[in-house]
């Protein structure tokens, strides 16, 4: 799975002060394909009103980490789906995000202690290096 960590965030994580996972997340496999912060941007609708991200931006990160069975994921189904969500974008309402480009299934969670294992990474055009790693108590520098 994965989530993108708005820029205000990073240091939180880092720090320990932020030890949640929430909100909209990702299955890591159907963002293979993604390779820039641009891709990102527009492939997990990032550019919603209030989001601190833009088109342009140069580095991007991201919590990774895998599923287990006791994580809660949600699919945010609107009402035009049989579901009961409704909420402000990103939120499409049908599962997936909005892009035309690239088909991502959109989950919800709500706030889950970030797993031991997880692991932050930056991403740049044409990069994705390890930032951190996650042990279950604090975050640890990438080697």
């Amino acid at each position: 799975m994965l989530k993108v960590i708005p820029p205000r965030l990073l240091v939180p994580y880092l720090s320990g002060k932020r030890n949640v996972i929430s909100g909209y997340v990702y299955r890591a496999q159907d963002c293979t394909r993604l390779t820039t912060p641009k891709h990102y941007f527009h492939a997990l609708d990032l550019g919603f009103e209030g989001s601190e991200l833009t088109a342009d931006v140069p580095e991007l990160y991201l919590v990774k980490w895998e599923a287990r069975d006791v994580d809660t994921y949600v699919v945010p189904y609107g009402p035009h789906m049989g579901g009961d969500w409704s909420d402000a974008p990103p939120f499409a309402g049908n599962g997936f995000t909005t892009s035309r480009d690239h088909v991502v299934l959109q989950f919800h969670t709500v706030p889950m202690p970030i797993p031991a294992g997880a692991e932050i990474v930056c991403v740049t055009p044409g990069t994705e290096r390890p930032f951190g790693v996650y042990d279950g108590l604090t975050w640890r520098r990438a080697a």
